[in-house]
């Protein structure tokens, strides 16, 4: 299962889904006449960091698209970085990797006695009489409140699959209040099967910002990313005109712009880069970040995953994983631990294509 952060798509009825489809058809006619324009992204030449680690890398990576890719290994304390074109310094965003932060948030705020898992969405949000509003947030972020991949809206859907012909970010200017109107409207799904959902992330996100009193950029600074020392680590409500990040290709490499998020921040709005996020697996692995128990698992998610709060945990021969990744328009992301052999891996990549092979596969402690 691949957890990315998705181009907004129909996901329920649409009141005006004659129209839609028309100009979702029109448009991927589009896109398929601009992707076969694109370059293939090939590895960028410049290698940084560890030798043998990115040795590791290179030979993972075979069937993987990327250009810019910065790896870290975390290895009882110790932290190895590797890079191809980037080093542990740069800046990627990371996508759904968003939801793992959110989860720690969502526990930290237990722990404060500021919300409970038994709360619902309706009791810090204004969602008006929906069914949305009754979802409670231990089920929102177990992916088991019925909650669907995104708001029901036509608006963002169109927006949506213009922005994959334009390569354009199709959450811009939608805030806080646009996501609330929308899910305000969005029914919940009539069996209970799990689905993963990142508009519920998104209202866990914000209802945690609005029980606090505060944005969730803000909650993130002063919670998680401020006290672990993670300094390169924010969620940009907005793009602004000094943002030196640099962009990101979709997987036939074509160039899409930043996706910067207000409303949808909680579920993918999130960037770092591989230092940082080093440092929050260091915190996870040795205890010292908020609320670990974030991480552990309480609902089963599919037949290969069960879930903790957004965090993902999978158990296999060879061990069990507890992890997340991401991706977004020009993006991909993995974070992955390895509890008992005290081993954590970041993989960000400036292309959007599932970097998941190279991270299990280090994270399975597979070196050359």
């Amino acid at each position: 299962m691949t957890e990315a952060l998705a181009v907004p798509t129909a996901d329920g009825p649409v009141p005006t889904a004659v129209v839609v489809a028309a100009v979702v058809l029109v448009l991927m006619a589009v896109v398929t006449a601009l992707a076969a324009r694109a370059r293939r992204p090939v590895l960028a030449a410049g290698m940084t960091g560890d030798v043998a680690l990115a040795a590791a890398v290179r030979d993972a990576l075979p069937g993987v698209r990327t250009h810019r890719l910065a790896v870290a290994l975390v290895e009882d304390g110790r932290v190895t970085f590797a890079g191809f074109g980037a080093d542990e310094r740069t800046v990627f965003e990371v996508g759904s990797v968003s939801k793992a932060m959110t989860g720690l948030l969502l526990a930290d705020a237990v722990d404060r006695g500021e919300v409970t898992l038994d709360d619902r969405l309706g009791d810090h949000l204004d969602l008006g009489g929906g069914d949305v509003a009754g979802v409670r947030l231990g089920d929102a972020a177990a992916h088991a409140g019925r909650l669907p991949r995104l708001p029901v809206d036509p608006g963002l859907l169109v927006r949506g699959t213009w922005a994959s012909v334009a390569g354009r970010n199709p959450y811009d200017g939608v805030d806080v209040a646009a996501l609330l109107t929308a899910a305000a409207r969005t029914p919940l799904a009539t069996t209970a099967t799990p689905q993963y959902s990142n508009l519920g992330a998104a209202l866990v996100g914000q209802a945690l910002a609005a029980r606090a009193g505060t944005t969730y950029a803000q909650l993130l600074a002063d919670r998680l990313t401020g006290p672990l020392g993670m300094t390169a680590t924010t969620a940009p409500a907005a793009a602004h005109a000094d943002d030196l990040m640099q962009p990101g290709t979709s997987r036939r490499g074509r160039p899409q712009e930043p996706w910067t998020m207000d409303g949808f921040a909680p579920a993918g709005g999130v960037r770092s880069t591989t230092a940082d996020l080093a440092v929050l697996l260091t915190a996870l692995l040795d205890g010292a970040a908020p609320s670990t128990w974030a991480l552990d698992p309480r609902a089963e998610l599919d037949a290969t995953e069960r879930v903790g709060l957004f965090w993902l945990t999978r158990s296999t021969e060879v061990g069990t994983t507890t992890w997340h990744n991401g991706m977004t328009g020009g993006f991909a992301s993995f974070v992955g631990l390895d509890r008992a052999a005290r081993r954590g891996v970041v993989v960000l990549s400036d292309v959007a294509s599932s970097v998941d092979a190279v991270g299990t596969r280090l994270l399975a402690g597979e070196r050359v």
